[in-house]
């Protein structure tokens, strides 16, 4: 699954990995959790980010409580859920991300692991996005994180993972309305493209009330780990 991850990347990084014709300044984040708003590329503008509420809002949702259950999809479930069936035909995007979080369970202990790739380059998740109207008539953006099975060595941390795009799946997720389901879920697996690496880091990040860049910071112990 995916519940944290980070994206510290400057603008011109990121407009430069993800072909983007602007990208405007933007704090780094280095603890983003399920609620808070972050950067997405909608297949409607690719070309741009669009800031988002990271907690899926279906258009016919009557509260926006149901977010808080929308934070992670399954891929292997996206043309039977209602929440998902429609937006994977029309309201797809791309979340940037430096790596994301996972915790290993060691008896009563949850250590984090940042999740990424050793040489620095940004990771695109998968996504499914939707407009929202409240009821007093604002719109509001919202996403979710496509999940697969994780891939053999990131089991240790956790069965699931973030469904990462290279390059050409990046284009083809983004490339418009389709029904081609089945071109879609050949995009949607474990990531084998380039290896990851797990590094325990510290503690400080288990709080969602902190942001800050000792959330990456090594434990008394850091272990490195290829995944």
């Amino acid at each position: 699954m995916c519940g944290r991850y980070v994206l510290k990347a400057s603008a011109l990084d990121l407009r430069r990995e993800f072909r983007l014709d602007e990208v405007p300044s933007l704090a780094a984040r280095y603890n983003i959790a399920p609620m808070q708003a972050a950067p997405i590329i909608t297949d409607a503008a690719p070309k741009k980010l669009t800031i988002a509420q990271w907690g899926l809002l279906p258009h016919w949702a009557k509260n926006a409580k149901i977010a808080h259950q929308l934070i992670n999809a399954r891929a292997e479930t996206l043309h039977t859920k209602a929440a998902f069936k429609a937006l994977l035909t029309t309201h797809r995007c791309l979340i940037p991300a430096d790596g994301f979080y996972e915790w290993r369970h060691e008896g009563r202990s949850r250590l984090p692991h940042f999740v990424h790739r050793p040489d620095g380059h940004l990771l695109a998740m998968a996504g499914l996005w939707s407009r929202w109207r409240s009821p007093d008539g604002l719109d509001l953006d919202t996403f979710v994180i496509i999940t697969a099975g994780a891939n053999a060595e990131l089991q240790t941390l956790h069965d699931r993972m973030p469904v990462f795009l290279d390059e050409e799946g990046r284009r083809r997720w983004l490339s418009g309305p389709t029904r081609d389901f089945a071109a879609l879920d050949e995009l949607l697996k474990p990531w084998h493209a380039s290896p990851l690496v797990a590094t325990e880091v510290s503690q400080h990040v288990n709080s969602v009330q902190v942001d800050d860049a000792a959330c990456l910071a090594p434990p008394a112990t850091q272990q490195l780990r290829l995944i």
